[in-house]
Formats: structure tokens, sequence, C-alpha cells
């Protein structure tokens, strides 16, 4: 079989797997270092600072507004230019920001404005780094695209969990410690990366500009009605799910369990577990049922369960209580997140992957700030228990829509793993 021109050539079975190492190890850094961000962030700003529900929502969907503007641009990127020099720049650059944080932590300088700055820069770097990872495991893995899309998925959730873990220890280590070793983590992620054969696009880069290849992505992804669900769905899970996870669970654990700042950090930690706990149990048990051809059904069944997590949250319930229902909700997500990835890696092409993913992602983290910022109006205006029934029921309709109308329900896939 002819490699095709500017490609790398086909690896060997242990070049594969090494590559595949060094993939997953700065996948492992790059999500290990979000982990203490989940936690330490919204600390920093219920807690250190004190910011009422609309301005911790305002806080929130800094972090995920830059998708909106460059993860399409990050997506056209990626398919023009060889991915590890990418990730090797955004590893660099992340580093940044925490450490700077850390010394205004400090000297006592910490502001609304720097937190905000800081979300800013984290979540742009976030979407040119997102588009190059996701189009490069392909490139690294070869075959067995669920497979590998899953160990992703396993790497990202295991490590975020262990970031979170790190986190709990805040109020004995100092935040500003925990900022200096996210630092090092994502050097340490850089570092991975570099180690990396080059990873070209597996397709001549187009003489077009990015905004042009931008939209030509635009164009394929609709022609794929699968992949425009996809995105479509994602999008919506964005806005209804992770806008509610990012600021009901932080205003829940201080306004109802009225968490004093060391127990907020331990709290909300154990929620993230129990959250990515949940999403690593899904990961696994995936891993070991092996190929599932009706991934569309898997996916629309597991946005179900979120849904139904979302309407019992509207309940009084004992911390406990809190924390299985967050572990479900994990496993769901989990689920959707796996199913949902490989349907758009295997039928997006390959000369377009990047920025079809790119989209995908856009719809989940694109969804987010919009989420954020109408949870915190609506957990402002409503309080926290009834402000989570309003998206459990805009999703319960939404899933209906999906069954009857689109071709999710009824996707079928034939590839066999190798």
């Amino acid at each position: 079989m002819e490699t095709p021109s500017g490609a790398a050539p086909l690896p060997t079975e242990t070049s594969r797997k090494q590559r595949l190492r060094l993939y997953l190890s700065g996948q492992a850094s790059w999500y290990l270092s979000l982990g203490i961000q989940f936690v330490i962030f919204p600390f920093l700003v219920t807690q250190v600072l004190d910011e009422p529900a609309y301005r911790v929502g305002l806080a929130q969907m800094s972090l995920m507004a830059p998708a909106i503007l460059f993860m399409l641009l990050g997506g056209s990127m990626a398919d023009r230019s060889d991915a590890r020099t990418i990730l090797i720049r955004v590893h660099a650059f992340a580093a940044l920001p925490p450490i700077l944080l850390a010394i205004l932590l400090l000297y006592g300088e910490l502001s609304y404005g720097a937190l905000i700055t800081y979300a800013l820069a984290m979540g742009t770097l976030g979407a040119f780094a997102l588009p190059a990872r996701d189009s490069a495991l392909t490139r690294v893995a070869e075959t067995g695209i669920q497979q590998a899309v899953t160990l992703a998925m396993g790497a990202q959730m295991i490590s975020q969990l262990v970031g979170m873990l790190i986190a709990a220890t805040a109020a004995y280590t100092g935040t500003h410690v925990l900022l200096f070793f996210q630092a090092a983590v994502m050097i340490a992620g850089g570092i991975a990366s570099w180690r990396l054969a080059p990873l070209p696009p597996s397709h001549a880069p187009g003489t077009d500009g990015p905004l042009a290849q931008i939209l030509d992505g635009l164009k394929v992804s609709r022609r794929e009605p699968i992949v425009i669900t996809v995105i479509g769905a994602m999008f919506a899970v964005g806005i209804f799910y992770v806008g509610s996870f990012l600021v009901v669970l932080p205003l829940m654990i201080r306004d109802v369990y009225h968490s004093t700042p060391d127990e907020f950090t331990v709290r909300f930690a154990l929620v993230n577990i129990c959250f990515w706990g949940g999403t690593i149990a899904a990961t696994l048990v995936l891993l070991r049922a092996g190929h599932i051809e009706r991934r569309g059904r898997v996916m629309i069944a597991s946005l179900i369960s979120g849904a139904v997590v979302l309407a019992l949250l509207g309940l009084s319930l004992p911390f406990w209580a809190l924390c299985i229902l967050i572990f479900i909700w994990g496993t769901g997500a989990g689920t959707t997140m796996t199913m949902g990835r490989t349907i758009v890696q295997l039928s997006a092409p390959d000369s377009h992957r990047a920025r079809v993913l790119a989209l995908y992602q856009l719809g989940f983290s694109g969804g987010a700030p919009v989420g954020s910022f109408c949870m915190g109006y609506l957990v402002g205006t409503m309080g926290i228990h009834t402000a989570t029934l309003v998206p459990a029921l805009i999703v319960a309709l939404i899933l209906a829509g999906l069954v009857r109308f689109s071709p999710l329900w009824a996707y079928r896939d034939e590839e066999q793993m190798l």
C-alpha cells in the first residue's frame, strides 16, 4: 500500500505502541493539570473571593468561551500542520498562567480580573490543543480506532481523577504549591510530545486560507447526517449538562451544604472524583465489551441517565446521596463521550478529520459557556433546586426528538476492531 504524499511512513507494531504510549503520556499530563484546575479554580472564585452566583457562572464561562472563537481555527491548523509541533507549543505556553496565578496568590494580589484572564488564557490554549490531540490519535493508532479512543478517554479520565485527588490536599500544601505543580505537569507533557515522531497531516495541506478551510470543514460535517447529529447532541450536552455541572455543584457545596473553605476543597474534589470515577468505570466496561455496533442507541441511553440525574438534583439530598447520583452521571458521561467521539472519528474523512473533530469539540465546549452563564442566572433568580429542573426538562424534549427524527437511534457501525 502506497503512503500518501506528505504522510509519515506506516509504523511497525512496536513503534506504534511506543507512539501510543507517548501520546497517552501527553494526554494524561494535560488532563491531570486540568483536574487540578477543575477544583482549584472554583475554590478561588467561590471561597477565596466569595463571588455571587452570576459571577461564578461568568468565571466558569470564561474557561470555555475561547472554544467558540478559536476551536475551528485550531482544527484548521491541525489539518494543515504537524500536530506534534502544536502540542509542544501549547504545553509550553500553558505552564505560564498557573505560575502567574501562584505568584499573585503569594503576594496577596489575587483578583476576579486575574482569574478571568487566567481562564481566557487556558481556554484559548485548550482550543488549539484539543483538535491537534484528537487528529493525532488517528495518525498514531492507525488501526482499532474504537479501542484507541477508549484508551485515550481512559487516560483522560484517570489523570483528571488523580489531579482532583491532588487538588483536595490544598488545605495542607497551599494553593500556590498546587499551581506550581500544575505548571510542572504541563511541562512534562510538552516533553512527552517532543519525544513523539513528527505527525504531519495525512494529506498534503491545501492552499486555501484558514477561513476557507474552516468553511470547508463545516460543509463536510453537514454532508454526513450522523456527524452533524452527534455534534448537535454534544452542543446540548455542553449547554445543559456541562453548564449545570460547572455552576450548580460548586454553589450547592458552598450554599446548600454550608462548607467552610477547607471542607469545600475536600467535598468538591470528592464530587468530581465520583463523577470521573463513573466515567472510568464506563470506560472499563466499554473496553471489556469491545466493538459496539449500536453506538447511537448506547449514546442516547446514557444521555437519558444524565437528564434523570439533573431532575433528582432538585431534591434536598444528603451529601452521600449526591455523590451516588454524580457517580451515575459520570458513567453516562463517559459512555456518551466515547460513543460520540468514536462515531465522528470513523465518519470523518482523513483530509478533514481535525476540522470535523474540532466541530465536535466545539459543540461540547462551545455550549458550556452558554450553559454556565444561563445556570448562574437561573440559580440566582430561582434557587439551586428549582434551577436544575429546567435543563432536565429541555434535555428530555431534545432526546425525544433525537429518537424520533435523527439517524442516531438507527445508526449501526460495521467496523470490526483489529
